[in-house]
């Protein structure tokens, strides 16, 4: 009884040795899936407004420059953690922000605030700007550690 164990044991930790990395890589190839489509959404967007396909694919890999996957675990905070935005709306205030060729800086209370306040056009209350200090302190510590 004590041997079937013991090897129940190691075929469990040999499985779960092989299968870590396996499961690490399917997680990193999800986030570049989700910044490729985040990055389209925008693309798309723009092209609604009027913008040609090219140009708003440009626009659109302009804004996140080289951090595109940054941005997008910095967004997925957000939703998460701040459920009064929709993705859409985010995606339009991107959209936005890329045709003018402003910077983007999730990892900023400041420029969260900001941003929610042009998107819900009304005052934000104090359990907002709580929430949005929680977000920016986690999405600056994932700024500087990817």
């Amino acid at each position: 009884m004590k041997k079937n164990k013991n090897i129940l044991s190691l075929v469990f930790l040999a499985s779960s040795l092989t299968l870590s990395p396996l499961l690490a890589s399917s997680t990193n190839q999800q986030a570049r899936t989700q910044s490729n489509s985040l990055s389209n959404n925008i693309a798309n967007n723009l092209y609604s407004r009027g913008i040609d396909r090219d140009v708003s694919k440009k626009i659109a890999k302009r804004i996140f420059g080289e951090d595109e996957g940054t941005t997008n675990i910095m967004l997925i905070n957000l939703q998460n953690n701040y459920t009064s935005l929709s993705q859409q709306e985010i995606v339009n205030f991107l959209s936005t922000e890329a045709l003018l060729s402003k910077s983007v800086d999730l990892s900023s209370y400041d420029y969260l605030v900001s941003m929610v306040y042009k998107i819900k056009n009304k005052p934000l209350s104090s359990k907002d700007l709580k929430e949005l200090s929680y977000i920016a302190k986690k999405n600056y510590f994932y700024s500087q550690s990817l």
